[in-house]
């Protein structure tokens, strides 16, 4: 009995130490359909995007087309009261028309309160402080077009918009793009609301008078 139970014991434990030795009852599992090499043999490659048939669309930083001639008309037309309407140097400096509001234009030694212009490369900005909010004009002759564009800034209608910090009244003149921002002094503007309603605003940017031309 010794010499036949030994043999099979030990056949039984070398089945069970093989890796490659199938148990009765169980079949090899089938990989997922996802993964499949047939199905990846198959899968469309990713397409690169060609970057000259892009070309037609991509918009770009151009120069505007500044119409001088009208703001020359209108700065020989304006009407002075007082002499003490914002005024600056005009010439060939200048990069758009200059518009701000009606006082004269101050240096840092004037006072705090005073209104500070500055030129610029491309265009200019000016700040009127004052005690709710300080008025910040920005002018450009910066522009993003397309490639079929003609480089106009087409008159547009005053844009009102609030921001986190005030308020913002955007619009194109002479050619030029023009944004004015309503900095709020109060520090809880972000979560009160903006210390300028759009009507106030509006009005402040439409009172803003032609200060310097080419």
């Amino acid at each position: 009995m010794r010499a036949i139970t030994i043999p099979m014991f030990c056949g039984l434990l070398i089945a069970a130490c093989d890796p490659s030795a199938e148990l009765p009852g169980l079949e090899a599992e089938t990989p997922p359909a996802s993964l499949q090499s047939s199905e990846i043999a198959q899968a469309e490659p990713i397409q690169a995007t060609d970057p000259e048939s892009q070309s037609d669309t991509v918009a770009t930083r151009k120069t505007a087309t500044i119409d001088w001639s009208s703001a020359r008309a209108d700065f020989a037309a304006r009407d002075i009261e007082d002499g003490v309407m914002a005024q600056v140097a005009s010439g060939g400096a200048l990069a758009v028309p200059v518009l701000l509001p009606d006082q004269p234009v101050g240096i840092a030694s004037v006072g705090e309160n005073a209104l500070q212009f500055r030129p610029l490369a491309d265009g200019y900005f000016a700040v009127q402080p004052g005690e709710v909010y300080d008025m910040i004009i920005n002018g450009t002759d910066r522009l993003v077009v397309r490639p079929d564009d003609l480089g106009t800034a087409i008159e547009s209608n005053i844009s009102f918009e609030e921001t986190m910090t005030g308020a913002q009244v955007s619009f194109s003149r002479y050619g030029a793009s023009y944004l004015v921002e309503f900095m709020c002094k109060d520090p809880a503007t972000a979560i009160k609301g903006s210390c300028v309603s759009e009507s106030d605003a509006v009005a402040a940017v439409e009172t803003l008078l032609l200060a310097g031309t080419r």
